[in-house]
């Protein structure tokens, strides 16, 4: 089965990634691709096919740029950047944790089998850690900490790529998992702080994306948050 590439918008493709209902963006410009999270181990095959189905070339890739630490979006960012030769961008507060440095920031309520995948977890070490107000071709940088200390959201005044920090399940935008949040009360205050943008289209990490007057949409759906 070949890679399935979902365009989204003229700018945005998504892989989906099934195991985790997560996804992997592309955010492509005139000579190349963002590529916005990697899904976890392994997937840096169907990653590569899919550039491949979009007329781009692996060496194309411009930076690989990941909204938080977690496995499941950090998982296949070292085997794509072999691959491509691009640069692996992460947040400041995030760096060590992914680089091996410190131990990953985990809830105690957090299920069994996410806490042993991190067995699995391969260190990282970034080529250019991020500050919140940053721009990485385009894409303005917002810190939003509490999933992890150094998620990220991605802005561009039309599109928000929102990391974990907003989802899309059970037909509504939901904000962070408790389970997999490691601060949950500054995970709110993250939220409120992205629901404050207007945006037309939010690409959450994990479900569907949501297309028109997507900040509208969330800010209903968090009302409770405002």
């Amino acid at each position: 089965m070949g890679a399935v590439v979902l365009q989204v918008t003229s700018r945005v493709y998504r892989v989906p990634v099934e195991e985790t209902n997560g996804n992997i963006y592309f955010y492509v410009q005139e000579d190349g691709l963002i590529i916005i999270d990697t899904g976890i181990p392994g997937k840096d095959g169907l990653v590569l096919d899919s550039i491949r189905s979009l007329g781009f070339s692996p060496s194309q890739v411009k930076a690989i740029v990941l909204t938080h630490y977690h496995l499941d979006h950090s998982g296949s960012a070292n085997a794509i950047r072999s691959a491509t030769g691009a640069k692996i961008y992460v947040h400041r507060d995030d760096a060590p944790i992914l680089e091996g440095l410190v131990p990953p920031q985990l809830p105690k309520e957090a299920p069994r089998e996410a806490v042993e995948a991190y067995r699995w977890f391969k260190p990282v070490k970034p080529d250019v850690v991020l500050n919140d107000g940053d721009e990485v071709h385009g894409l303005r940088v917002i810190h939003v900490p509490g999933h992890t200390p150094g998620s990220i959201a991605l802005y561009d005044g039309e599109h928000l790529f929102a990391g974990d920090n907003l989802n899309f399940r059970d037909g509504r935008v939901q904000g962070p998992p408790p389970l997999f949040t490691a601060d949950m009360q500054r995970a709110r205050e993250s939220v409120r702080r992205l629901l404050s943008l207007d945006f037309r289209v939010l690409l959450p990490g994990h479900g569907e994306p949501v297309v028109g007057d997507a900040s509208a949409r969330a800010r209903q759906d968090l009302r409770e948050l405002l």
